[in-house]
């Protein structure tokens, strides 16, 4: 089982128990397969904002090894193209490594140049859904939770790049967030923020729960994926090994489908998030408002 130190290189296609995957330890532009750290810097815009480049062939790039040079974020952006971006709050996979490896390989002839920067959320959670992914993980959505602070990302894409990632959300609907509970951890606030939304969570013991991977503040009991599928396991009585339940949950429809019907009927909490609303359009960065 994974949990604690789960690796950079395995995704949550490899394995469920990596799901929501290894958070970075800074915000970091992630460019042609690798990480690059950004030195987010309290009080500065995003576009004035560092990045430290490393000429070492690895996915963790220059969180991990020493930088070779560095260039502000607005110098290595053509012109206007980071005015062009649309910020999206991730709080799920969308900023494991591996996933997102994964996820631009499904379209090699997209850029997959993404600026991925730390922030927090108030009055809401990352919580556990009351359902499966195709690949066996109870996947994550952002639930109403008063007082709760919470680590969420914010990635700054352009339309193909939207598109894309909204491929790989089925589901979940794009809302959007016009409050200032958003905030990157430099402080800077955006006028529009939007996330993908599902107003369903998991019902636990009379609970909601929360990942184990992402910190907070927050009222919820924390727990690792594994914990919630061997959970899971019990609940719907399955007498084989823990690796053929996984095994049923990835491969066999009719068996996930079973699964999904008892989290379903027994297991679900539907919310209306007031925070989160329906997105009429998509405003990018150069035609909203921004402050500190």
């Amino acid at each position: 089982m994974y949990q604690e130190n789960k690796p950079f290189d395995v995704s949550p296609y490899d394995h469920p128990d990596i799901y929501p995957g290894p958070r970075p330890a800074s915000s970091f532009l992630f460019w042609k397969g690798r990480a690059h750290r950004i030195q987010a810097e309290k009080g500065m815009p995003v576009e004035r904002q560092s990045i430290h480049f490393t000429n070492v062939d690895h996915m963790l790039g220059s969180l991990a090894f020493q930088s070779t040079h560095v260039k502000k974020v607005e110098k290595f952006f053509k012109e206007g193209r980071f005015h062009s971006k649309v910020p999206v709050v991730a709080y799920g996979s969308n900023v494991c490594l591996a996933q997102l490896q994964y996820k631009f390989r499904l379209r090699p002839e997209e850029d997959d140049f993404m600026l991925c920067l730390k922030g927090t959320v108030t009055d809401s959670d990352i919580v556990y859904a009351p359902f499966l992914a195709p690949y066996g993980s109870l996947p994550a959505v952002i639930a109403p939770v008063k007082g709760a602070v919470c680590e969420v990302w914010l990635t700054f894409m352009d339309k193909k790049q939207l598109e894309l990632i909204n491929s790989t959300e089925k589901g979940y609907e794009l809302r959007v967030h016009e409050g200032e509970k958003v905030r990157l951890d430099t402080g800077e606030v955006f006028e529009n923020v939007y996330a993908y939304y599902e107003p369903r969570a998991l019902l636990w013991n009379g609970e909601m729960r929360r990942f184990k991977d992402i910190s907070g503040h927050s009222p919820l009991q924390s727990v690792w994926q594994s914990e919630m599928l061997n959970e899971l396991k019990l609940a719907v009585d399955h007498k084989g090994t823990r690796e053929e339940f996984i095994h049923l949950l990835r491969w066999d429809r009719s068996y996930r489908d079973f699964v999904e019907d008892f989290l379903k009927d027994d297991c679900t909490y539907a919310f209306d998030h007031p925070d989160w609303k329906v997105a009429e359009t998509i405003l990018s960065i150069g035609e909203m408002k921004r402050s500190f």
